[in-house]
């Protein structure tokens, strides 16, 4: 599947069930304080836009590459990340799907969620319930130096083991969304974003959720 760039590219929230393994965050500040309040900021997050710069480090070859682009969310899971030139490649889902727009080879791959969990990673932070979060990861917190939450999922399942070791977010502790998020992978590898100019006023309409494949795409589904 040639999607590796794409990968180079990489959710809260009720009361934690008690078969969750929660640890305390540092500075008095509880994992479960901060999972309630980005569950409550995903209560009334709507739509969401902002730019990312994203930093993917191959371990096997001591190399970085950079890109960066443009996330849209809107509720309920739609979400679009648009890349810059001269990548130009993107990324569709919405549901249980994605679309992943390969421009360089005019190919359009379709995703179920449910078989790519690297993919599904990608929505994480923005409003998923707190029951989906602890029946999926062991979560543990942190305070930064810059006042920014850190949380640490490690996944329970053997299915999301084998395709990422671990997801670390650094939570706004004022809008209750990632700032940034990184994922680190099996084999060593390690992908970071960072978001700026992060807006959640805006009003963003269904169509910008919706893909069209250019005359003459690929279409490969997987």
């Amino acid at each position: 599947m040639n999607t590796h760039r794409l990968f180079a590219i990489p959710f809260f929230l009720a009361l934690v069930m008690r078969t969750a393994v929660i640890a305390d965050a540092g500075e008095g500040v509880s994992t479960e304080a901060i999972l309630k309040k980005m569950e409550s900021a995903g209560k009334t997050l709507s739509c969401l836009k902002a730019d990312f710069t994203q930093v993917r480090t191959y371990a096997l070859f001591d190399e970085k590459k950079e890109s960066s682009g443009t996330i849209l969310y809107k509720k309920p899971g739609m979400m679009v990340w648009k890349y810059n030139a001269p990548d130009n490649s993107a990324i569709y889902i919405k549901g249980k799907s994605a679309l992943m727009y390969l421009p360089d080879i005019n190919q359009v791959q379709k995703v179920s969620l449910a078989q790519d969990r690297k993919t599904e990673s990608l929505l994480i932070g923005f409003g998923n319930t707190a029951e989906e979060i602890t029946r999926n990861f062991t979560a543990r917190s942190s305070t930064e130096p810059g006042g920014c939450h850190l949380l640490e999922l490690t996944p329970k399942s053997e299915e999301l083991k084998s395709q990422f070791q671990k997801l670390r977010l650094s939570i706004d502790p004022k809008r209750w969304v990632p700032v940034r998020s990184e994922r680190f992978e099996q084999g060593g590898d390690r992908t970071v974003f960072t978001f700026s100019r992060v807006m959640t006023d805006v009003v963003l309409k269904d169509d910008l959720f919706e893909f069209t494949a250019p005359k003459g795409a690929e279409i490969v589904e997987y």
